[in-house]
């Protein structure tokens, strides 16, 4: 595997530096991977240098003079590059939860690579009444998430299924559309409840009106971006508009 070397040092515990899992940006200009950082032990696609907004990782710990000429080069163009984020505010969404397209498929890969890891995993990580249904067909657990990847979210650290959204009809619970038809549902007596509990399951807001609702999302209709590692809920970032 080609490297490029960065520091003249023995790769001594707690000496070498630090990389960072993998950056999966929550919505653009968040975050990046600048370049991958290798590290005995750590995933493939572990940042050796990454931006979190106006925060750069430099993921190495010897000092300029221990540096190869290279790595001189590359830190001064680090440095250059993370001063146009200088005071640049962001919103950085915290990690609250495990997410659907990484986490969720690796476990799934885990179980059915080793079948016998399911007793471990399966209540660990799914809902009792799923584990009970599936715990002796583990090709169907795939295949019923893959099928409902896009009502998947996670509570108490359990990957469940949101069948409230699904009986009102909506197909998916991460595009902002959502929020508008639950809005709209908020109208109809007999959706009402479920839809006041979803915009509850997926906002941090807790309006009492349809109509304060909708003068919220009209306000914020091109800021809301979905976050599932953020707990699975929309989050609002000014400057998207």
């Amino acid at each position: 595997m080609n490297v490029c070397r960065i520091q003249d040092t023995d790769n001594k515990v707690g000496e070498a530096g630090a990389v960072a899992r993998g950056i999966y940006a929550e919505y653009p200009g968040e975050a990046e991977a600048i370049t991958l950082g290798f590290a005995p032990g750590k995933a493939y696609d572990s940042v050796g240098i990454g931006r979190h907004g106006n925060y750069m990782l430099w993921g190495w710990s010897a000092a300029p003079s221990k540096m190869t000429p290279a790595a001189q080069k590359l830190f001064l163009n680090c440095l250059c590059y993370i001063h146009q984020y200088d005071r640049k505010p962001f919103v950085a969404i915290p990690r609250r939860a495990l997410t659907r397209d990484q986490d969720l498929v690796r476990i799934l890969d885990r179980i059915e690579a080793s079948p016998s890891s399911a007793a471990t995993y399966l209540p660990r990580y799914f809902p009792p009444e799923t584990v009970k249904q599936y715990e002796s067909d583990l090709a169907g657990l795939r295949k019923h998430y893959e099928s409902n990847i896009e009502f998947v979210y996670v509570d108490q650290n359990k990957f469940c299924i949101d069948e409230d959204l699904k009986s009102l009809g909506i197909d998916s619970n991460r595009r902002a559309a959502t929020i508008k038809t639950l809005i709209g549902l908020l109208a109809d007596e007999s959706k009402a409840r479920v839809a006041q509990e979803c915009l509850a399951r997926y906002t941090d807001r807790a309006f009492k009106s349809a109509q304060a609702w909708s003068q919220w999302y009209e306000q914020n209709t091109k800021r809301l971006i979905f976050s599932d590692a953020g707990g699975y809920r929309f989050y609002e970032i000014p400057g998207l508009d």
